[in-house]
């Protein structure tokens, strides 16, 4: 096997994948190396739709298994931090769904790192390339869910004759669908979001989160997708190796040249170096490699090639607390599915049918406003700037989810036969920062990772509120008419029961990012520039969700397809390597 390649693409997440692809795919046909630490995760059963929400924590091997530093403002908690393993990353072992969020957080994006490619209207259409969105939804639940594709070429034509734009792709290498049939009682969701006034949305992924709706699943003709689809059919110049950890990345005086594996082998780029590890993993490797804040790297006795301060700092993420309804014997058919799970495994390994692809396959999500907290001191205190992105029409101050499963129950016990309804309250818009650290030299050790979550009082108040509002949701006649009690939940919806709740029940969305932030050319603290590439080194890039400047309002798997695709688009476009293009930097292939 050969050591040298034109391109080596560190990490087979969502990003890795996508740029390692579409390098590959272009007309120019470079020789692209795909490493990735963990295995080929191409076990069937990983792909069961009814496992999306306990895959990550059954399968060790599909994990890193991280946890945080103990949050003492949190009583202390270790969060669950898991990043994926193995070809697809964290699509591998996330929740499947897929979300974009709101417009105008893209168009703030571009504005803060001057480049319109982050804008609304060009990321659309990116998104369409990654998407095939299958929009089937049975009929009777189109009222609630609603989305509109591309479709065949006559409707698109027809779209583009009357000035109609549409919202999905249909041709791209992720399919998404909703579930079918749904779950028994899923619709009670939208009817209670009507009752207490705060809406319906046909399409939360349109630009316009506002209001309960669903965003599609992973999920498609009885089957998760994850990243790996990307290498389906991998051309013959796209080589992937797992198993296969970085160790350190390799220079030549100031150009990275090279991946170093912790089995001790050496690959060389004639162009670039991409790492596309993640908000955790990629500050671990560049701090491994000398590139990091000095007072870190020496700690370790790592040699400074660069004096990088922000590395690793900025991290944001979103985090979400909980409540249940604990609800009559027979409202959902959950507790009918667990007691015959077996049955319905045997019957999915026949042919893929039966209530494994429907169960859990449904988690209606809304994003909303909310007065109290634009109202609020904590909101007042934010610098204008920030007040006025967030009062925007499209940008939700806290998400709603259902459906899932009863992740805390408090002192109850739930019973084999129990009906429940559990809902996350997620903040939205985190000032909170935390940052990843080293805990050794040693690459085989884990980062050292502190969010801070729920640090900043915005935040705080966000939490309380989203989670007051949740409270009063739950009331809704559509849930009543079927509830014993709410379970899990703060003791009242006093500040002080809430607060005391969301800090011994909070979860991380896994939405972690920003850690190697790009930025304008002025930003001294931007530590990539809107190309990807790292500041104060040739030939290294950084493509992953480390790098965007913001944290959408969204779920951000999508985000990190997004920025793959973006990577892609750039370096085919600045080597030249589409059908008749002029490199714009100088080719050694």
């Amino acid at each position: 096997m050969s050591s040298e390649y034109d391109f080596i693409v560190v990490g087979a997440g969502a990003s890795g994948c996508a740029l390692a692809a579409r390098l590959a795919q272009s007309a120019k046909k470079p020789s692209v190396l795909l490493l990735e630490a963990g295995g080929k995760n191409d076990d069937a059963s990983y792909r069961i739709p009814a496992d999306r929400f306990t895959l990550a924590f059954k399968e060790e091997s599909l994990n890193w298994g991280y946890k945080t530093e103990p949050q003492n403002h949190l009583k202390g908690q270790q969060i669950d931090y898991s990043r994926g393993k193995g070809l697809g990353g964290s699509t591998a072992i996330n929740f499947s769904c897929w979300v974009i969020g709101a417009d105008e957080d893209f168009n703030e994006w571009a504005r803060m790192v001057d480049d319109e490619t982050w804008n609304w209207k060009n990321v659309k259409q990116r998104f369409k390339k990654i998407e095939s969105y299958h929009v089937e939804v049975p009929e009777e639940h189109r009222k609630y869910v609603n989305p509109k594709a591309e479709g065949s070429v006559k409707v698109a034509m027809i779209l583009k004759a009357t000035n109609i734009t549409s919202d999905h792709g249909t041709d791209g290498p992720l399919h998404l669908s909703y579930a079918d049939p749904w779950e028994k009682g899923l619709t009670d969701v939208f009817v209670a979001a009507q009752e207490v006034g705060m809406g319906v949305n046909p399409d939360v992924n349109s630009g316009n989160p506002i209001g309960m709706g669903m965003g599609a699943g992973c999920v498609y003709d009885g089957e998760r997708t994850t990243a790996s689809d990307y290498l389906k059919n991998a051309p013959s110049n796209l080589t992937i190796m797992v198993n296969s950890q970085a160790a350190k990345i390799l220079f030549s005086g100031d150009k990275a040249t090279g991946i170093k594996t912790i089995n001790g082998r050496n690959f060389h780029a004639r162009q670039d170096v991409v790492l596309s590890l993640g908000a955790l993993n990629s500050p671990q490797l560049l701090m491994l490699s000398g590139i990091g804040p000095r007072k870190e790297l020496e700690k370790h006795s790592i040699e400074v090639k660069l004096d990088m301060p922000e590395i690793g700092k900025n991290m944001q993420d979103h985090c979400f607390s909980t409540a249940t309804l604990l609800r009559q014997p027979g409202t959902d058919d959950r507790s009918t599915f667990e007691a015959s799970a077996e049955t319905a495994r045997a019957q999915y390994q026949k042919d893929k049918s039966g209530l494994m692809r429907t169960m859990y396959c449904g988690t209606p999500m809304g994003w909303f406003k909310s007065d109290r907290v634009l109202a609020s001191d904590e909101f007042k205190a934010l610098d204008q700037y920030t007040q006025e992105h967030i009062k925007k029409p499209t940008v939700p101050i806290f998400e709603i989810a259902t459906h899932t499963p009863p992740l805390f129950v408090g002192d109850y016990a739930l019973q084999p036969t129990d009906s429940y309804l559990t809902c996350l309250s997620f903040v939205m818009n985190p000032q909170s920062t935390g940052e990843v650290t080293l805990n050794s030299a040693n690459p085989s050790d884990v980062p050292k990772v502190d969010p801070k979550l729920l640090s900043h009082p915005f935040d705080r108040r966000v939490m309380i509120e989203g989670m007051r509002q949740m409270m009063d949701y739950l009331e809704a006649p559509a849930f009543k008419k079927s509830t014993i009690k709410m379970i899990g939940c703060p003791r009242s919806r006093s500040d002080e029961d809430i607060w005391d709740h969301c800090a011994g029940d909070l979860f991380s969305s896994w939405h972690m990012c920003s850690t190697v932030r790009m930025g304008k050319k002025e930003d001294k603290g931007a530590c990539v520039d809107t190309d990807f590439r790292v500041r104060g080194v040739q030939g290294l890039r950084v493509v992953d969700l480390s790098v965007i400047p913001l944290l959408p309002n969204n779920h951000t798997q999508s985000t990190a397809y997004l920025v793959g695709e973006t990577a892609a688009e750039k370096l085919i476009a600045e080597y030249g390597l589409g059908e008749g293009g002029t490199p714009q930097a100088k080719l050694r292939f």
